[in-house]
C-alpha cells in the first residue's frame, strides 16, 4: 500500500453479507471520520458499506469497492455509489480447479507437488 501512500486503518470480516458488511463499515467510519475507501471482498458486503457511506455523510467522499460483478451493483456503478467491482470470472475458476485437479490426480500428486500456479483473470468493472 505504500506504492499509492494508502494506509490501511482496519481489516475486518463482513460475513459476505450485506448487513454485516454495512456495520462493519458504519465502525470503520465511525472510528475513521475521514476514510477515503473501503475495499469489499464482495459486492454484497459493498451494497452494504454504500449504506453504510450514505448514512454517514459520506457520499461521493468515501470510495466504495466490490468484487464479483453481481447485476445488482450494476445501478450503483451507473450512479457512481460504487466505484468499481471485480470481475473473478467464477465459473472460468471452476474450470481451472477441475483442470488442475484432473491433472494432480493422473499423475499421482498433490497441486503443491505440482508446482503450478495456476493465475485466473480479472477484470474492473466501472461505469464505464
Amino acid at each position: 500500500m505504500n506504492a499509492i501512500g494508502a494506509k490501511v486503518v482496519g481489516v475486518q470480516s463482513g460475513q459476505w453479507e450485506m448487513e454485516r458488511g454495512n456495520s462493519v463499515a458504519a465502525a470503520l467510519l465511525n472510528t475513521n471520520p475521514d476514510l477515503r475507501a473501503l475495499l469489499c471482498d464482495n459486492d454484497s458486503m459493498a451494497m452494504g458499506a454504500v449504506s453504510a457511506v450514505r448514512a454517514a455523510g459520506r457520499a461521493g467522499k468515501t470510495l466504495v469497492i466490490g468484487y464479483d460483478n453481481i447485476s445488482a451493483i450494476k445501478p450503483m456503478l451507473q450512479d457512481g455509489r460504487i466505484l468499481a467491482t471485480v470481475d473473478q470470472h467464477g465459473a472460468e475458476q471452476a474450470i481451472f480447479g477441475i483442470e488442475i485437479g484432473l491433472k494432480a490426480f493422473k499423475a499421482h500428486k498433490t497441486q503443491a507437488q505440482l508446482g503450478d500456479a495456476v493465475e485466473t483473470p480479472v477484470e474492473l468493472v466501472t461505469a464505464r
